[in-house]
């Protein structure tokens, strides 16, 4: 299948969503506002309903894409997610107010008629209505933000022990939970690439309940270990490595470079590395931390140690 029949397949497959949506507002409007006598309407008040419904989504939908294309360029990735979210949330609450005029109502027979359609309502969409509510508190509060890149985890869970291989290179704890980079924060849904590169949506009542690590940071920690024959003259190990660390290109503050003996045995001595390296990721300074350590460590061998 060549690009434009993906492209006509898409352009079928939203256009069947577009008549189903439109078929499942007018139900929805009959229900709730002749069926449960929240205002008297005609026929003719549901067609107008269901056809400025319809125009009000696709007019939101899309002149939503082009302030978000602008206020992206004008403002970032973070800022211009943020003035999208509070664009939609406004124009469907303006929306409703509409829908709501088109019909003649007003306050008194809202409250009269509504109370009933509100409370089934309520009870049915409550899911739908927490992550509502938890959007908005996610962009009011911002624990994250668009570009982020964070670990969450669900409050109930802390850090827990880890098992080899990652207990040598850790400080001693996990964190059980998802890593990735924030993609997109919507009413309802926040969207995280994660390190592996998938893509998840996450429910917002989620997110608001969740431990956020961040990890948007210019430089971070890295701990690296390395395993040193115990015939190796510990000094000489640990001046030959700091000099190696401290000139490493990942390396922000040579001037913060800690070198230990982290652990020992008859055979062998474990030497703890731990350096201020640029970037948020620990993979690739550590690797290169690793390279450095080894060539220093192989010419003292080949001196004679």
């Amino acid at each position: 299948m060549d690009e434009n029949e993906k492209k006509y397949g898409r352009l079928i497959v939203y256009s069947v969503l577009f008549i189903v949506l439109i078929i499942g507002i007018g139900a929805g409007l009959y229900y709730v506002l002749f069926a449960l006598r929240v205002v008297s309407i005609t026929s003719s008040t549901i067609i107008k309903l269901v056809v400025a419904a319809a125009l009000g989504i696709v007019a939101i939908t899309f002149l939503g894409r082009e302030i978000g294309s602008v206020s992206t360029k004008i403002l970032g990735k973070k800022h211009g997610n943020t003035v999208v979210v509070i664009y939609r949330f406004v124009a469907y609450i303006t929306l409703a107010l509409i829908l709501l005029a088109i019909v003649g109502m007003n306050g008194t027979e809202l409250l009269a008629g509504g109370t009933f359609a509100g409370l089934v309502l309520g009870l049915a969409g409550q899911t739908v209505l927490s992550n509502i509510m938890a959007g908005i508190m996610i962009i009011l509060v911002r624990p994250y933000e668009v570009s982020d890149r964070v670990t969450f985890t669900e409050w109930q869970f802390g850090m827990i022990a880890p098992v080899y291989p990652p207990k040598f290179y850790s400080h001693e704890y996990i964190i059980p939970g998802y890593s990735g980079t924030v993609r997109d924060i919507g009413l309802t849904y926040t969207t995280i690439q994660l390190d592996d590169s998938p893509l998840m949506k996450i429910p917002n009542s989620l997110m608001i309940q969740a431990a956020i690590v961040s990890h948007d940071l210019k430089e971070r920690w890295v701990r690296t270990k390395y395993e040193i024959p115990a015939a190796l003259d510990p000094d000489r190990v640990l001046a030959a490595v700091s000099e190696v660390v401290r000139k490493n290109e990942w390396v922000t503050q040579p001037e913060s470079v800690r070198v230990t003996i982290n652990a020992a045995t008859s055979s062998i001595y474990v030497i703890a590395v731990d350096a201020m390296c640029k970037g948020n990721y620990e993979e690739p300074p550590r690797s290169s931390l690793l390279l450095d350590i080894m060539k220093a460590v192989r010419d003292i061998q080949k001196e004679g140690g």
